[in-house]
């Protein structure tokens, strides 16, 4: 595992705010202020406003999990979230999910004929529009969910396809032929 630059951590912050989110053997995470997470292993260094991501968020949402520093380096490798203990689990979860954005439709409404595509959406944040900037930008899994990409980046979930109801299915497939 690449170790960061000594010089790029900083001491810890003596903010009384700050608060141990969660540990491992050798090292923990602590909570800062305005939702900053640090990184302190073993022999008590610092590492600042680092980032839990997850290595293969669509193919395997319970790991494996890195917890990489500002510079990019990993200082962590879970293999999965299974395996740690429940309050580290929990404590990386609630930040993984602080940390991604991925709306899940729950129903189409319309899909313009235009091209670019416009798409009407209810998602489990509320009603959305965007533009689908080619159908390349809608991806079927093979466990029958599906995501989609709009022309911003933006991407949504669709959990079971065959489980929309029959007008948003039909939309669907309109789109996908």
């Amino acid at each position: 595992m690449p170790h960061p630059d000594p010089q790029a951590h900083r001491p810890p912050a003596s903010d009384s705010a700050s608060r141990p989110l969660a540990s491992a053997p050798g090292w923990r995470l602590v909570r800062r202020p305005h939702g900053h997470v640090d990184f302190v292993d073993g022999a008590g260094k610092v590492f600042s406003d680092v980032d839990v991501l997850r290595a293969f968020p669509v193919t395997a949402p319970q790991g494996p999990v890195a917890i990489v520093s500002a510079d990019g380096d990993e200082l962590a490798w879970l293999d999965s979230l299974e395996d740690v203990p429940k309050a580290l689990q929990s404590s990386l979860v609630a930040e993984l999910a602080t940390r991604e954005f991925l709306p899940l439709i729950e129903r189409i409404e319309a899909i313009s004929d235009d091209d670019p595509q416009v798409w009407s959406v209810v998602t489990d944040r509320g009603q959305r529009r965007f533009t689908l900037a080619s159908i390349d930008d809608i991806d079927r899994l093979p466990d029958g969910s599906a995501f989609v990409v709009d022309a911003t980046g933006v991407r949504y979930r669709i959990a079971a396809v065959a489980a929309l109801d029959p007008t948003s299915l039909r939309l669907l497939e309109k789109t996908m032929e």
